[in-house]
């Protein structure tokens, strides 16, 4: 099994097949209108964004799932000896009696989870997109094994609550009471918190306060709610944002998840944006916008295109929720080419600091780039090449830590076809955007020919 977790899918949509190892650093390629931006929403709710406890409430389907395996792991754990002395590694756990998880019964656990998807795939896909009409065959996701996964329980009350968490991640610690609900909480955790950024980003930053608006209206007016409506990752953006609060920034800007990323979000604001991005002290705090060299605060409508489009990005780094995994959408919208170059190296360094990022493009320069620092991390010369163009360390990624995706739409059917790019001493070669670079090059060279001729 690979050592990142594997998506499986059969018939999804437009995609026919695809088989999708999420590393650290994923980038799909390829046609418009291919199923990257389907692919990319799925994986956000298998991850934990859709609840699946929720789900196991209302529908009585659920309910009749066999899950024998995580059952007899549960009778298993009520009956082992759970040593007092047996500290939690980390002081924010509040319990002791800690037990590590085997891999044998992290297996349990994934099937579990897959059990649960063969039954429930067609109402995972129905809430993720908000309709009924995208269909799926199969799916499957591996999960691979943490080695830091543990169990406990508190010895006053033996047989509840059961808590699960990761040791050096303190805010993971969940609670559980049957076995659907401890398979979701496990997904979650080894999956960790994720946040889609979608290609609407900059309309849905500066229309926010009339979303909220008209949230309110619908929620609790008898007028009727709109046909058209938002995916759940969508949604999902935009309860993120709605969750920014100018209270929280003293609390959270010298937390060591901040610390990780602080050099990256000054990165952003002086080599990209060229200013700051702050938040306004209104009740639902405002993104605004403070140029390079200006006191003066702008709402994001007066700023630039550059500035819009970064600030959703750039905000969730700065006063998000701890998101883990960023599955970016086409990050390389309205940036000069330089700044595609820039935000390249973002993506990189995010990487390095022990983030993801997922991301769809149709970019030759975020592509190029991130083939330029994998042929660094393999050349024999590379730390001297590294230091001539002003490189740090983290902008450097092994090609381990990449993979690469291109989708193609067949013609005779219109289905896509997923295919694993093959990364070589050079970095990927990316079939789709050669053969257009080569088709302009051929004009060029025909229209420069018959120039001279003539």
């Amino acid at each position: 099994m690979s050592k990142y977790l594997t998506l499986h899918v059969e018939d999804f949509a437009k995609i026919r097949k695809a088989t999708i190892e999420a590393a650290p650093l994923m980038l799909f390629v390829g046609d418009n209108n291919s199923g990257k931006s389907y692919l990319l929403s799925l994986l956000w709710g298998l991850i934990g964004g859709v609840n699946f406890g929720r789900w196991a409430s209302t529908r009585k389907l659920y309910s009749e799932i066999k899950f024998d395996g995580v059952e007899k792991i549960l009778d298993l754990w009520k009956t082992k000896n759970y040593d007092e002395s047996n500290e939690a590694p980390d002081p924010v756990f509040s319990f002791k009696n800690m037990l590590l998880v085997s891999a044998e019964e992290q297996h349990a656990l994934a099937e579990g989870f897959n059990t649960f998807l063969a039954t429930a795939k067609d109402e995972l896909v129905d809430e993720i997109f908000n309709t009924d009409e995208t269909s799926i065959q199969s799916i499957r996701l591996d999960i691979p094994f943490r080695e830091d996964l543990m169990v406990g329980y508190q010895k006053q009350d033996a047989d509840l609550p059961w808590k699960l968490g990761v040791p050096h991640q303190g805010y993971h610690i969940f609670q559980y009471k049957n076995a659907l609900d401890l398979i979701d909480k496990y997904r979650v955790l080894v999956c960790d918190k994720s946040v889609l950024i979608p290609a609407p980003r900059t309309g849905y930053l500066l229309t926010f306060k009339t979303l909220i608006g008209e949230s309110v209206q619908y929620t609790f007016s008898r007028s009727k709610k709109p046909g058209d409506t938002l995916t759940e990752p969508q949604v999902s953006y935009l309860k993120r944002r709605g969750a920014f609060r100018h209270q929280d920034l003293e609390k959270i800007k010298d937390s060591s998840f901040r610390e990780s990323i602080k050099s990256i979000i000054s990165f952003v604001e002086q080599d990209i944006i060229s200013g700051e991005i702050k938040l306004s002290k209104t009740p639902l705090p405002e993104l605004l916008y403070r140029p390079e060299g200006f006191d003066k605060l702008l709402p994001l409508y007066l700023s630039s295109g550059v500035v819009t489009e970064v600030a959703g990005f750039l905000s969730l780094l700065k006063f998000g929720q701890f998101e883990r995994i960023f599955i970016y959408e086409e990050p390389e919208m309205c940036l000069h080419p330089e700044l595609q170059w820039k935000m390249a190296r973002v993506l990189v360094k995010l990487v390095n600091a022990g983030f993801s990022v997922w991301a769809s493009t149709h970019s030759d320069i975020i592509i190029q780039h991130v083939n330029n620092m994998i042929k660094l991390s393999n050349h024999p010369n590379g730390e001297q090449l590294r230091l001539d163009h002003n490189y740090d360390e983290d902008d450097v990624i092994s090609p381990d830590k990449v993979r690469m995706y291109q989708f193609d739409v067949d013609l005779s059917d219109h289905k896509t076809d997923v295919k694993l790019l093959e990364c070589g001493d050079n970095g990927f070669r990316i079939p789709t955007f050669g053969k257009v670079f080569r088709e302009l090059r051929d004009e060029v060279w025909s229209l420069h020919i018959n120039k001279e001729e003539t």
